[in-house]
């Protein structure tokens, strides 16, 4: 194997001093690169790394190991603020599958894949680095770099490799990055148990990052033979598998990663229920229309009466993209019997501020009006999808919380009189 720093200076060799590098986020994003590049800072000088580094889960910043350092990725979050402000960072805010689309053509001098230990075939899985990794393993140019992760799980289902297609191989024994769910606020099982009455037995799940996941799955659990396809799951997937809502079916949970703690990775490797695919699966709009009763289920920051949806900006700066909720919301729209849901608390700041507006306060939309579906809170359900510009103001107003709603119901008639 080789080291990780003679690698890096084998690279730049190769390209002039300006290598161009992918390098996964996830669960199994390589942290031995970031410790050799923290030991040689002048290893990342005009180096730019390529990647989807997910927010609240990645926290490298691959601009900050040198002040010419640069980055281009999909999410905008905390880590990449000063980059972005010095120009160094490059945001490209597109649809998760145009992303995977991206991947194969953006111009790219190697590629750090984490994979599980191989079997004793030789083979290696992409396991949870399934969901972009496969878009740069199809590009015959660029250098791939095995990065060994022992404790990575080998699904039974999931991508699958000879380790000698990749030209290095490295090892990296950090842990997994883990991610354990809190506990479920009241407020979140009252925006759950809303939720549950938009499904059924039968229906296939998609659920977004962070708490809305947790509430889809608690929603789901209200059910049988549920099936999951979805970008990433987290432990809260595990619990609805032990709670008996999910399908025993193999494959029944359909996903591009996951991010949880031990148990959930020992799931992955050992329940034949996990079938890991990559995001021209997972986040194809045909390959969602085609499944019968999908459930979108995502949250976002703030919902106007018009129906349009916000979840990238707060107080005026941008803090997320948009991630796969484009690619989801389609797809569940053009599902037989599917359903757009957006799972959301009623107010934000210890209930000072209210996330259903007159209008959005954000410089661009995420969902514009004519994408709406359901709109849930802890207060019901609001069902936008046929409603006219009144019906959707009055039905949104309803599930606002009740100290909103007089101001709302105002500054609409004022609004409504001037359209």
């Amino acid at each position: 194997m080789t080291a990780t720093a003679d690698l890096l200076r084998d690279l730049r060799a190769a390209t002039g001093g300006k290598p161009r590098i992918y390098v996964p986020g996830g669960p199994a994003e390589p942290a031995c690169l970031a410790d050799a590049l923290r030991d040689a800072p002048d290893l990342a000088d005009d180096a730019t790394f390529i990647g989807h580094w997910l927010p609240g889960i990645n926290q490298t910043a691959w601009t900050g190991f040198h002040p010419d350092t640069r980055a281009e990725g999909t999410f905008l979050y905390s880590e990449y603020r000063s980059a972005f402000e010095d120009g160094r960072y490059r945001l490209i805010p597109i649809h998760y599958s145009t992303a995977y689309d991206w991947l194969k053509t953006v111009p790219m001098d190697a590629a750090f894949i984490p994979v599980s230990a191989p079997d004793k075939r030789g083979e290696v899985s992409l396991s949870l680095g399934t969901d972009m990794s496969p878009a740069v393993m199809a590009r015959g140019k660029v250098r791939r770099i095995a990065v060994i992760r022992p404790d990575m799980p080998f699904p039974a289902t999931s991508p699958r490799l000879p380790l000698s297609d990749f030209a290095d191989v490295i090892e990296d024994d950090t842990p997994l990055i883990t991610l354990g769910d809190p506990p479920l606020s009241d407020e979140a099982k009252a925006i759950a148990a809303n939720v549950a009455t938009l499904l059924g037995d039968g229906f296939t799940v998609q659920s977004g990052i962070g708490s809305v996941q947790q509430i889809a799955m608690a929603a789901a659990a209200h059910h049988r033979n549920i099936r999951i396809h979805t970008g990433m799951i987290t432990d809260a997937a595990l619990e609805a598998v032990n709670s008996g809502a999910i399908s025993s079916a193999p494959g029944s949970i359909l996903t591009g990663t996951a991010i949880g703690t031990p148990p959930l990775y020992e799931a992955a490797g050992s329940d034949p229920r996990f079938n890991f695919q990559p995001v021209s699966v997972t986040h194809s709009v045909p390959v969602l229309a085609a499944i019968p009763r999908l459930a979108a289920i995502n949250g976002g920051v703030e919902v106007d009466l018009f129906g349009q949806l916000n979840s990238e900006w707060v107080k005026g700066r941008q803090v997320a993209s948009t991630g796969g909720l484009g690619n989801f919301v389609r797809g569940a729209q053009l599902s037989a019997g599917g359903r757009s849901i957006i799972a959301l608390p009623a107010t934000a700041r210890g209930g000072s501020l209210s996330r259903i507006v007159l209008q959005l306060t954000s410089p661009t939309v995420t969902l514009s009006r004519a994408e709406a579906g359901y709109v849930v809170t802890e207060h019901g359900v609001a069902d936008l999808a046929t409603a006219d510009v009144d019906q959707r103001a009055e039905r949104l107003i309803a599930v606002a919380a009740p100290a909103f709603r007089d101001n709302l119901a105002d500054d609409w008639a004022k609004l409504r009189a001037s359209l």
